[in-house]
């Protein structure tokens, strides 16, 4: 098989053909009811998976297993055709749902959430498959989240073991959250120098390392000075923008002309944020935009990542209106929850 980018956007290209239209939105949006509303989506790219999950369970279920098992058909067939450095570049780009499934199970089990639950929220695209995952989602408790990754191939077990062993000494989420963060970033960059991946790559991790610490910074302002905070310990290394001093000034200091220097940086929106809603909507439109301009490249992975993106944000809005529909909201509601206005 090719490994050039140019084969495999072309490819690409034809899976984002296939994302739903303003007009299917419209017609969900009109349907009566959760039976009107499975039945417009079995009409989709989703028929098959619609189908098939239609045949084993009920519910929202038939929708949240439908559409985690096409996204990751769709991620798989990312990977069958693309080998060489190729491939390698887009396994890394895919490990990232990984890091998220694990952290929205590590989430749900922090605050005993059901297996249902914490399975609606996930998105299989990396190494952990969908029945990997339900798996991993319906132990009992943390420690055996721990066991049963422990089992997978995932590139992210030990990286699992080692947060849960934080975890069972502290009992703090979010200690487990950042260590995975920084055990995930560190197996991503060692494979950019593997894949020799080019460095628009390399930027497009760097932000994302960057929006990480300033995520950390933002939601813990304040906390520098208590000696029980070391910044040393909150820092992930691997960025550009957000320096570690920057990282620490920020963090110690809870006000607004801490965060001036971010005025020099592609984060300047989020120095004019009013709290931390309109920070992460800033610090999202960044990467959005990297992302967008990333895809100019016609050869690049750019195009992948972008797809992507469009790809999960479709599967947000789905997920959206399954659960309007099945609860008998509005369609104006849903309507503006989608953001028509």
């Amino acid at each position: 098989m090719p490994a050039d980018f140019g084969y495999i956007n072309a490819r690409i290209k034809g899976l984002k053909a296939k994302l739903l239209a303003p007009e299917f939105y419209s017609e969900a949006l009109s349907a009566s009811d959760y039976k009107s509303f499975l039945a417009t989506l079995a009409q989709s790219p989703y028929m098959a998976e619609v189908e098939e999950a239609s045949s084993r369970f009920e519910g929202l279920k038939i929708v949240d297993d439908a559409l985690s098992r096409h996204f990751f058909n769709v991620a798989r067939s990312m990977q069958g055709f693309a080998d060489g450095r190729a491939g390698k570049m887009i396994r890394l780009m895919l490990m990232r749902y990984d890091l998220n499934n694990l952290k929205s199970i590590a989430r749900g089990k922090h605050a005993g959430k059901s297996a249902e639950e914490i399975t609606s929220k996930l998105i299989a695209a990396g190494e952990l498959k969908p029945a990997i995952l339900e798996t991993i989602a319906s132990a009992s408790d943390m420690a055996g989240v721990a066991q049963a990754m422990a089992l997978s191939s995932s590139p992210l077990k030990r990286a699992f073991s080692k947060a849960y062993a934080k975890y069972a000494s502290d009992g703090e989420l979010y200690g487990l959250e950042l260590t995975l963060d920084k055990e995930y970033f560190r197996l991503i960059k060692e494979g950019l120098q593997e894949a020799k991946a080019p460095a628009s790559f390399q930027r497009y991790i760097e932000r994302q390392i960057d929006a990480t610490n300033l995520r950390t910074a933002l939601g813990a302002r304040g906390t520098g000075g208590n000696p029980a905070v070391n910044s040393d310990e909150l820092f992930v290394p691997g960025g550009k923008e957000i320096s570690r001093s920057l990282f620490s000034g920020i963090l110690g200091d809870g006000s607004s002309q801490a965060l001036q220097p971010l005025s020099s940086t592609s984060f300047a929106a989020v120095a004019t944020s009013q709290n931390l809603t309109e920070a992460e909507a800033a610090i999202r439109s960044n990467l959005d935009k990297l992302s967008k301009s990333m895809a100019s490249d016609a050869l690049g992975i750019g195009v992948a990542t972008n797809y992507l993106s469009a790809k999960e944000a479709e599967i947000a809005k789905l997920r959206l209106l399954a659960r309007g529909k099945y609860y008998g909201v509005s369609s104006d509601i849903l309507s503006r929850e989608l953001g028509n206005g």
